[in-house]
């Protein structure tokens, strides 16, 4: 509640207050995770409609972005300090299937997008868990609210748990998926998209935990799990990890260290100065704005792209200079 109120503010501030453009030392990091061919394709029921976003919706923050001067940037950039600003990171969580669609649209604008992925839907091709909880309680007659307060309340478990608790609910075939809408990537896609110069592939854990819920052995495990799939499928290491969830902590840091991981996004809303980027804490912490729902492009971008804000760690409110 506390950060929606933040985030209403900030709204509120950055509407009234002048963009400042151009900023060399800003680098904004923006969260997406399904791909839908058009608006039509959201009324399928097969995916959580938990962030909407449409080849269109990507085209158009993209070109903004690119108009505003920002140049997009990887997670191997920022490794290896291949940064100058005002810079932009697309990225997209989980290894859905439908990140395939990208492809032709990031050739064509001529910008990169990492994909984080969870290999063990890329090992078992089973769908993900949030989405077989939407589309059977939705069969269930449960309403939508209800349905997003026990996805909600889900994450506090250990994926295993939470796969057996829907196993039970809703039997193990829930678990297939129902068509390419919801579907994972298989390891030979992975294989393609690594060949693609505007793709990226990162680690999203094998598991897709959400690491602070177990300790700190597990979450190294998870990490590094992933960390060997996918350099056995694709034959690269990333170098980037994006926490599920965003959630993390001192032992999540350790282990992406640990398994050779120099970069990590979280889903703290705030702009990086990319100077702090030298440390190696803060590019393990890097804040992404992930809340692109509900259609509202313009009015995400207005925050994700003000230097104003109360929701901001204080280090990162005033990125643009003045004077």
């Amino acid at each position: 509640m506390r950060r929606k109120i933040l985030k209403a503010v900030d709204l509120a501030i950055a509407s009234v207050l002048p963009p400042v453009d151009h900023d060399t030392d800003a680098l904004v990091v923006l969260a997406f995770h399904s791909v839908l061919q058009d608006q039509a394709e959201g009324a399928d029921t097969a995916i959580d409609p938990f962030q909407p976003l449409t080849l269109a919706n990507v085209e158009s923050v993209a070109t903004r972005m690119l108009a505003r001067g920002y140049r997009f940037v990887t997670g191997q950039d920022i490794a290896t300090g291949n940064l100058s600003g005002p810079a932009a990171w697309l990225t997209f969580d989980d290894g859905y299937a439908n990140n395939l669609r990208l492809v032709p649209l990031l050739r064509r604008l001529g910008v990169p997008a990492t994909i984080f992925v969870a290999t063990a839907h890329t090992d078992s091709g089973q769908s993900f868990w949030w989405d077989v909880l939407y589309r059977e309680s939705l069969k269930a007659g449960v309403a939508p609210d209800e349905i997003a307060a026990r996805r909600e309340a889900l994450k506090a478990l250990p994926p295993q748990a939470i796969h057996a608790e829907l196993v039970t609910q809703f039997g193990a075939a829930a678990f297939r998926p129902v068509g390419e809408l919801d579907r994972p990537m298989t390891a030979e896609e992975l294989v393609r998209l690594t060949a693609e110069p505007m793709i990226e592939i990162g680690n999203h854990t094998h598991l897709h935990t959400i690491l602070p819920v177990v300790d700190s052995k597990d979450q190294l495990a998870d990490i590094t799990r992933c960390q060997e799939r996918l350099t056995q499928i694709t034959g690269k290491a990333p170098v980037a990890i994006a926490y599920p969830n965003g959630n993390h902590n001192e032992h999540s840091q350790a282990a992406a260290a640990q398994a050779g991981l120099s970069v990590g996004v979280t889903c703290t809303p705030r702009l990086t100065n990319l100077s702090d980027l030298q440390d190696q804490q803060n590019r393990l912490t890097i804040g992404r704005f992930a809340g692109f729902r509900h259609g509202r492009i313009d009015r995400e971008l207005t925050l994700a792209t003000s230097p104003y804000g109360l929701s901001r760690p204080r280090g990162a409110r005033h990125l643009h200079k003045t004077g």
